[in-house]
């Protein structure tokens, strides 16, 4: 049957097809021959040919006998008057072609028996509509050559510009065009009998029904738009209407079938994204696309590449990645698929890949120098005691050591490692030791992490001691970074009242101290509140520096998050930074150690990004590339909402040292947030500058390890960092009221060792 669209003088989207035998079309028909700037393409012998030869399969003929058959058809036939011509007005062209039904035979041809003739014709009677022409493009141009329907419904608001030259099959003449008329354009020029209806304002809710509605309804929904807001209210109104629908990602293959025909209770994205309302999907930046993506697709399943896209989105990128070959790859699946499915095969409901990287092998090589772990032997602690103590005057009970002990281990750790072992000697003398079994980390360089608790730790030890009334005396025992032995505790006597001991008053900020990752707006500390750090800054070793000013934030983001990039590129830093985080509340509590991702105040969309560093493979592809920006923008947003960053410096750089500034952040961090102030370390590019600049075998490449002694450099020119000081610990204060989530603790009995 002869389809003849009125034509869009706008878009000329359209082909007019003109029958000469018709008197009002053959007056076109001659006037389009008579123009000057008409090119005229006649090749209608050549497919009177191939349809002599269709007719008669059996036969095989000669060229001159094909000419022969030839002259004899149009011995009572007007040539020019024969079949149909057609129009393309967005190329001044005029082409001769067979009537529709031997055309679609001859074009079809080769189809046989790939597809049947019988399940060719069934296919001419199917609607199918595509929504994106992105993706969407290559499904329709698919399923035109196999011709796979009858009629095709496109819809896409958007235009072509220079980025989608990567994957649209489309020329420079046609930036600016509307995606769906270059589609529309493209079909048209394969098979013009093929009937097109374009919606060129994309899906909307007032459009959506008559889409899936019109003449009978569609017999297949592919989805391949952007907009998630859209994508739920296809599928709701194609489960209402029993359509079914397949949307292919153009990563790693993956396709997702949707039988709404024969499911129509079947949850929409296979439940992957829980109760969601459409509302809440509207005007998301792509960031924010990103997080609801994810939850779509699934992390696990990306691709490395992918995962390492995504992390860039909103960093070096604007949008998710597509490549051609993905978008070929998924125009032919998503083809194949929707045929069986119109022709009443077999297909399933479910998620399905044809990932090539898994079919074609292809390892990338690591020219990254290997990071060697050196095994922690399990100490026996007993046998380290020290016998030149003398016997406490007073010896604790049982009950009166793990209430102080429980107060002590409120001390904050680098990823909350809890590193401490306390012993309890026959003589009444509490020792505390580091157990270097649970603070093995890149970040933990000499144990200086590890120090820095201790020295909280005991702090903790030390107020809550003068409350209830023991007299103790604390030696340090540490020596070297080696030592293991970190102090010893006598206990001289036990009073009834409380002892007046300096910092007595920060007893009762102990408990509410706290890690405070939330990002809220910057707010200035007053004068006094920056005196009261330095006030308790009371080491002659000791220097205390800040950072508040705008602009100097912004240059210690650039910094901390190339140090971020620099640790996730390191084998143990990736590995310590997956080992540490509980990536879910059950995890967190069972092992009551390590950081709760919820601690970390992360939005949707940067939770489910954090989750991509799961793969190592991910950070494998930044690190060979120097790329990862992507793994910046937490250290970013920490930074500029920062009310200032302080960093703690020493003359010396020795394990006494830093324990001493263990003890003095304790104070710092407690007083802070008793004065509504919030506490957040930021301290991790330290511990790598330390390592790299006094290890030969650190385990960065030499690009890495230049990039991180320019970061270095960088820093102490920013904070004016006097020769010969150290930088030993930096945290940041803000006021972001209470945290989401406070992290767990061990029970104290799992730290606590009594001598027998």
């Amino acid at each position: 049957m002869l389809y003849s669209p009125k034509i869009d003088l706008e878009a000329r989207a359209y082909p007019i097809i003109l029958d000469p035998r018709i008197s009002s079309q053959k007056e076109e028909f001659k006037e389009l021959l008579d123009s000057p700037h008409i090119q005229v393409v006649d090749q209608i012998e050549s497919q009177v040919k191939d349809l002599i030869k269709a007719n008669s399969p059996t036969r095989t003929f000669t060229e001159i006998e094909l000419d022969v058959e030839v002259e004899n058809f149009f011995r009572d036939r007007i040539k020019d008057d024969f079949g149909n011509w057609v129009y393309y007005p967005w190329k001044n062209t005029i082409v001769h072609l067979l009537e529709e039904e031997d055309f679609i035979k001859i074009r079809t041809v080769r189809n046989n028996y790939k597809i049947t003739p019988e399940e060719q014709s069934e296919l001419g009677t199917k609607k199918i509509g595509i929504v994106g022409l992105s993706v969407g493009q290559s499904v329709a141009i698919a399923m035109a050559l196999e011709r796979s329907c009858g009629e095709m419904r496109l819809a896409d608001f958007d235009t072509l510009e220079l980025s989608n030259l990567n994957r649209i099959n489309a020329s420079l003449t046609s930036l600016g065009q509307e995606k769906v008329v270059i589609a529309a354009r493209a079909i048209s020029e394969i098979d013009p009998y093929l009937k097109l209806t374009l919606y060129r304002d994309g899906i909307t809710e007032e459009n959506v029904d008559d889409f899936l509605d019109s003449d009978g309804g569609l017999d297949l929904l592919i989805d391949e738009c952007d907009s998630l807001d859209v994508k739920v209210l296809l599928r709701e109104k194609a489960r209402a209407k029993k359509i079914p629908v397949l949307m292919e990602t153009s990563d790693r293959g993956m396709l997702d079938i949707e039988r709404f025909d024969l499911e129509p209770d079947r949850p929409i994205f296979h439940g992957m994204m829980g109760n969601i309302e459409m509302g809440s999907l509207k005007g998301l930046s792509n960031q924010q696309k990103v997080g609801i993506g994810l939850k779509i697709t699934g992390i696990e399943t990306l691709s490395p590449r992918m995962k390492a896209s995504l992390l860039e989105v909103g960093q070096t990128i604007s949008s998710w990645p597509q490549l051609a070959s993905a978008v070929f790859l998924g125009g032919a699946s998503v083809a194949h698929v929707g045929r069986k499915l119109l022709l009443e095969d077999e297909v399933k409901s479910g998620r399905f890949y044809v990932d090539l990287d898994e079919l074609v092998q292809i390892e990338m090589t690591e020219d990254a120098a290997p990071y060697q772990s050196i095994p922690v032997k399990n100490r026996d602690f007993l046998a380290s005691l020290p016998n030149n103590i003398l016997p406490s005057g007073y010896k604790p009970s049982e009950e009166e050591l793990l209430e102080m002990l429980s107060f002590a281990n409120l001390a904050p750790s680098g990823g909350n490692i809890q590193p401490w072992v306390w012993v309890m000697d026959q003589k009444g003398v509490l020792h505390l030791f580091h157990d270097r079994e649970r603070s093995h980390s890149l970040l933990d360089y000499k144990g200086t992490g590890s120090l820095i608790a201790f020295g909280s730790a005991l702090e903790n030890l030390r107020i809550y001691c003068g409350k209830h009334g023991f007299e103790v005396d604390i030696i340090d025992q540490v020596q070297s970074f080696e030592d293991d032995l970190i102090a010893s505790i006598r206990f001289v006597s036990k009073q009834n009242r409380s002892i007046d001991i300096p910092h007595l008053d920060l007893y009762e900020g102990v408990r509410i101290r706290c890690t405070n990752r939330k990002n809220t707006k910057k707010e200035n500390l007053t004068p006094e509140q920056i005196q009261m750090v330095f006030d308790l800054i009371q080491s002659e070793g000791l220097k205390l520096d800040y950072l508040e000013e705008e602009q100097q934030l912004e240059r210690l983001s650039e910094i901390l998050g190339g140090m971020d990039r620099m640790r996730l590129f390191h084998q143990q830093g990736l590995q310590d930074f997956i080992h540490e985080l509980r990536w879910n509340d059950k995890e967190a509590k069972e092992s009551s150690d390590g950081i709760d991702i919820a601690t970390l105040e992360l939005s949707g969309t940067e939770k489910a990004a954090m989750g991509l560093l799961r793969d190592p493979r991910t950070v494998k592809f930044f690190r060979k590339f120097l790329m990862g920006y992507g793994l910046t923008k937490i250290s970013h947003s920490t930074l500029m909402a920062s009310s200032a960053i302080f960093l703690l410096q020493s003359k010396k750089y020795t394990a006494s040292s830093v324990l001493e500034a263990g003890r003095i952040l304790q104070r710092i961090w407690v007083k802070s947030n008793m004065m509504g102030m919030s506490f957040q370390p930021v301290t991790a590019s330290l511990f790598i500058f330390h390592r790299v600049n006094r290890e030969k075998d650190h385990g960065f490449t030499e690009k890495e390890e230049q990039i991180i002694k320019k970061h270095h450099e960088t820093l102490r020119k920013l904070f004016q960092i006097e020769n010969g000081m150290e930088e030993i610990f930096m945290f940041r204060l803000n006021f972001a009221g209470e945290p989401s989530m406070r992290s767990y603790r061990r029970d104290v009995r799992e730290t606590l060792i009594m001598q027998q």
